[in-house]
């Protein structure tokens, strides 16, 4: 890897992140808007009109793996797995990091937006406000960082590698359907978290990918730790 290619992988994340930035401001400054209400009871109504006694159990079970309880527990076994079998230990680092400030900023987000969660049969209780989601903004740094990390230590060594990407953007997919379909949160509120959660992923990215390039320079012997002369001066 050369530092051209690197800059180059960089600018494009960095300019994914801009435009997930730009359309998080963008619904955050529309919420009051008609076109947006009438989006949201579109998207809501066609979701919620798939209720039934076969899928509200599996909405409510895949909302869990978006709670802190169910993060908390796969964060104790995948760093585990990172920080004493592949000793990665910056790369746990950047995911503690990372969805802990996610957990914090989206508090902060809630307070500063006080959107009021939508009127409406709500097949779960939930307290606090509704914009953006939570479950969506977590679950697709949180979750997409770990499909991240397994994917860049399997890649060269799994042929269906590939399928980590896909099961990952499911899993996220499916957690943010759940919170429209169990009626407690607003799609826009979803896409929000999307969009704030992927800026926050592709940071997360960016870092790790600066880690290991760092990582494989010092292995090949082109970065080495500078050492301190012991020399006495003449």
């Amino acid at each position: 890897m050369q530092g051209k290619p690197l800059n180059k992988d960089l600018f494009w994340c960095f300019g994914a992140a801009c435009v997930l930035l730009i359309g998080f401001i963008f619904l955050s400054q529309s919420l009051s808007s008609s076109w947006l209400q009438a989006f949201d009871g579109r998207i809501a109504s066609a979701v919620q009109s798939l209720r039934s006694d076969g899928l509200t159990p599996a909405a409510k079970w895949i909302t869990l793996l978006g709670k802190a309880k169910a993060e908390s527990i796969i964060f104790l076994v995948v760093g585990a797995v990172l920080l004493f079998r592949l000793r990665q230990k910056w790369e746990t680092l950047v995911l503690l990091v990372g969805v802990l400030t996610a957990w914090g900023l989206n508090t902060v987000l809630k307070g500063v937006f006080e959107r009021d969660r939508p009127a409406g049969t709500w097949l779960i209780e939930e307290t606090g406000f509704s914009f953006p989601s939570g479950h969506a903004m977590v679950s697709s740094l949180f979750y997409g960082l770990i499909g991240y990390l397994v994917w860049v230590n399997v890649r060269s060594k799994w042929k269906a590698a590939w399928l980590i990407p896909v099961i990952t953007c499911v899993l996220v997919l499916g957690i943010g359907l759940s919170r429209i379909y169990l009626g407690v949160h607003y799609p826009s509120d979803v896409l929000a978290g999307f969009a704030a959660g992927g800026a926050g992923l592709i940071g997360c990215i960016m870092a790790i990918h600066r880690i290991r390039y760092r990582r494989t320079r010092i292995q090949q012997g082109v970065d080495r730790p500078s050492q301190p002369s012991h020399n006495m001066p003449g």
